[in-house]
């Protein structure tokens, strides 16, 4: 094909796929007379070169892009769309090459057209990455670098590991240097941070383990302890399915299907919402005292409902 040609071709594509972008609803004819050419001309257009684009005919054998597709929706440029499609559409003969020429145009030209998938994201506090603050964390955590971190009634000098986002809230995951333990800080508390030319030497590999250990925000170096939980039969089988922590362990499984779960916890928090968002299915067996602090919420709970019922 010559240049000319080409030319002539390219636009006249880029003019049907306008055309059922905007929502004409064109006929084979009243193609073939806006770009002064046959009707076997679009007829090889739509079932050939434009193969790749969703096309069908409604009842009145009009051409229309089939219902929720949106050339907007593609990271592509118009004239991009059609030369890719064009490339693509030379191995739709050849075995094999042509489901793999269909999958990559798919993801081209529609990559969020009829997602058979939902993820449910959860919501992440903002996060200014381009703040002074968060640049010079950036900076020291790379360079490791101890930093001295300003709050409204504290100041303390720590080794940044990393930002780090637990339930929603970013914190910055350091070493608190008079204690000599790992803590979480919430960025949002900080006012000021201030580099010193002091250089740490913990290694990143045991930073990271640490890191993978870690459930919550309440996170406390050095105490790890256990919690064994009773799943019953009815909610057991999410229990097989998914590790609700790291340390999620099946102990013991009982002919009713219910499990002994155990989990390798520093902090009550790490696991007080994965058992309170359970219940009733879900019972503490030790420690004792969490298992006495379970209880003891839920009859605050009850007694402040039956306060409010009372009271309306």
């Amino acid at each position: 094909m010559q240049k000319k040609d080409y030319d002539k071709t390219l636009t006249r594509l880029m003019g049907i796929l306008t055309s059922l972008s905007e929502n004409k609803l064109p006929k084979t004819k009243d193609l073939a007379d806006e770009f002064n050419v046959t009707v076997r001309t679009i007829q090889k257009d739509i079932y050939q070169r434009l193969i790749n684009f969703p096309i069908e005919k409604n009842g009145e054998g009009r051409f229309k892009f089939i219902e929720g597709f949106s050339l907007n929706k593609s990271s592509l440029t118009l004239h991009e769309m059609i030369l890719v499609s064009l490339s693509l559409s030379q191995f739709n003969h050849v075995n094999n090459l042509d489901k793999i020429s269909n999958n990559i145009l798919k993801k081209l030209l529609y990559p969020n057209f009829i997602n058979p998938y939902y993820i449910k994201q959860e919501e992440l506090e903002n996060l200014n990455i381009d703040s002074k603050i968060i640049k010079t964390i950036e900076k020291a955590i790379q360079q490791q670098y101890i930093i001295t971190v300003i709050f409204e009634n504290l100041t303390v000098a720590v080794e940044p590991y990393k930002i780090a986002n637990f339930d929603g809230f970013w914190y910055l995951f350091a070493k608190e240097l008079e204690s000599n333990k790992i803590k979480t800080f919430m960025i949002s508390k900080i006012y000021d941070v201030l580099t010193t030319d002091i250089i740490y030497k913990t290694p990143r590999a045991q930073i990271n383990q640490t890191l993978e250990h870690t459930h919550s925000a309440w996170f406390e170096d050095g105490k790890n302890y256990e919690v064994v939980i009773k799943v019953y039969p009815e909610i057991a089988h999410y229990f097989k399915k998914k590790n609700f922590l790291q340390s999620q362990k099946t102990i013991k499984e009982f002919k009713d299907g219910s499990l002994y779960i155990s989990f390798e916890v520093t902090h009550d928090e790490d696991i007080d919402n994965i058992i309170k968002a359970w219940l009733p299915h879900i019972e503490v067996i030790k420690p004792e005292y969490f298992k006495k602090k379970i209880i003891q919420e839920l009859e605050q709970y009850l007694q402040k409902i039956k306060l409010s019922v009372t009271l309306y």
